[in-house]
């Protein structure tokens, strides 16, 4: 069973729960796990360059969006704020919104200026490098993650 067919069965589940959401049951989470799922599989097909060029602009927004979401690479809400400002140069303030309108903020400003999805991809090329080349032994076990996050996004968006 592929991943696809894991996505259409879990959509199924949860029509199937309708009545028992009708009644109060909370479904929420199960929700979000299947956007998630689609996300993780929209991202696997990604890292083929043939299916990337078939990705519309929406698609890859949705993934930079995936990243910016990514909480082991920006477990606060400033440091989403401090990478947009230092290397997209978006010049965001210090702000009370919520993660989530700060990352719909972000991606409105690549959607008006697209240059900035390659500002995106070399950014996170370029802090991987720095993340994954650092002396490993001194690292405590978050640091690690975080380098090998990157490592993975890296090789992701490399291929928008």
């Amino acid at each position: 069973m592929n991943l696809d067919d894991k996505i259409f069965e879990a959509e199924r589940l949860l029509n199937s729960l309708s009545e028992l959401e009708r009644k109060g049951l909370d479904t929420s989470s199960l929700k979000l796990f299947i956007k998630n799922l689609k996300t993780f599989n929209k991202i696997q097909k990604a890292k083929f360059s043939n299916y990337s060029e078939r990705l519309s602009f929406n698609e890859k927004l949705n993934i930079i969006k995936s990243f910016l979401e990514d909480k082991k690479i920006f477990p606060r809400i400033i440091d989403v704020i401090n990478f947009a400002n230092k290397e997209l140069s978006l010049n965001f303030k210090d702000q009370k919104e919520s993660r989530e309108t700060t990352i719909r903020r972000i991606i409105g400003r690549i959607e008006e200026t697209p240059e900035l999805k390659e500002k995106v991809k070399s950014a996170v090329m370029r802090i991987r490098n720095r993340e994954v080349h650092s002396n490993r032994s001194e690292m405590s076990k978050k640091e690690i993650e975080k380098a090998e996050s990157y490592a993975r996004w890296a090789e992701i968006l490399t291929n928008l």
